[in-house]
């Protein structure tokens, strides 16, 4: 018998399987494009819907804080947005530690928590269809004509101090609340506390009152457009009594509406006998001041109410502004 030795035809099964090796590869970088697409869609409407949601935290109300992270659905475009929606069931709270930069406890309650999780995940994560990775199953490798994409932010909120006054931390006594202390800002031979307006040299008394209208209004807080205030800033003291100041502050701690009936954050400085402009002294605590009544006569001027130290700034009810943001959450690996 003679060999055949005729080969026509064969180089068009080389080049068959070489197209379709070719449409895999195209298919494999088009279908991870559509991945990244969707997932970078996906994470931008959770971010929002987490900002939002926060916002409304402060208030302690579930509802509220459900509303606001559906308040973008309207505006969101990744896949399957008009069927798969973000709604209260994609809320949950969270405590989040500042010191250690993580996630403490994936399940707070709207009471205490400090952070806000929105997640499109599991049977609400976001199903985009595959287009060409299919052609896998030519070869008899089993693969889906769809995937799913989860995402999920966490954004946790912090109060922002703005009453200038700093208590000195000869007063604390831990974190057990202290009653009828009375705050005296340069009182002869008994001061114990300090007018401070935080970062800005300048403490004179229209600065000082300027704060008050700050933790109003939530405009021109200290550190607003900079490094937040928080434990080891140092701040200036004002050396002085600012006698005029009294009178803003009556009005803020017990007449006016918004402000009146509440506690405050205080920063907490070492005490050195007296209250000294030029040389700023470092926040080494937090504390929560109740104010219930004021003596203004003078020099002899202060403040009484209830001091509880060892506070945290996302105590939320010690204040009326807040600084929001986003949290990295390495542990869920999206």
């Amino acid at each position: 018998m003679k060999p055949i030795k005729n080969e026509r035809g064969s180089v068009i099964v080389f080049v068959t399987l070489m197209v379709v090796i070719l449409l895999i590869m195209v298919g494999l970088g088009l279908d991870t494009g559509q991945l990244t697409y969707v997932r970078n869609q996906g994470q931008a409407a959770v971010d929002a819907a987490a900002l939002a949601a926060v916002s409304a935290l402060p208030s302690r109300d579930d509802d509220q804080v459900k509303i606001r992270a559906a308040g973008f659905n309207s505006k969101n475009d990744y896949v399957e947005s008009p069927t798969n929606q973000i709604g209260g069931g994609n809320v949950t709270y969270v405590q989040y530690d500042y010191a250690t930069n993580t996630i403490t406890n994936y399940s707070a309650s709207v009471a205490t928590a400090n952070g806000v999780r929105v997640a499109l995940e599991g049977g609400s994560s976001i199903t985009t269809p595959m287009f060409l990775t299919p052609l896998l199953n030519l070869l008899g490798i089993a693969t889906p004509g769809t995937q799913n994409v989860n995402v999920s932010a966490v954004a946790t909120i912090t109060g922002k101090p703005s009453i200038p006054i700093a208590v000195w931390s000869s007063l604390c006594n831990g974190s057990t609340p202290i009653p009828d202390v009375k705050l005296k800002q340069q009182n002869p031979g008994d001061e114990n506390s300090c007018w401070t307006t935080y970062l800005d040299k300048s403490s004179g008394a229209s600065d000082i009152k300027a704060l008050f209208t700050a933790g109003e209004n939530c405009q021109g807080l200290p550190g607003q457009n900079g490094a937040p205030i928080d434990i080891g800033t140092p701040i200036y003291e004002n050396k002085g009594q600012a006698a005029s100041v009294y009178g803003v502050a009556e009005d803020f701690f017990f007449k006016n509406a918004a402000t009146k009936n509440r506690c405050w954050f205080l920063p907490v400085i070492t005490g050195s006998g007296n209250c000294n402009a030029k040389d700023p002294a470092p926040i080494v605590d937090w504390a929560s001041f109740c104010p219930q009544s004021m003596l203004k006569h003078g020099g002899h001027s202060y403040f009484q109410g209830t001091l509880t130290c060892k506070a945290k700034l996302d105590q939320l009810e010690n204040s009326l502004c807040f600084s929001h943001r986003l949290i990295r959450e390495p542990t869920k690996g999206y």
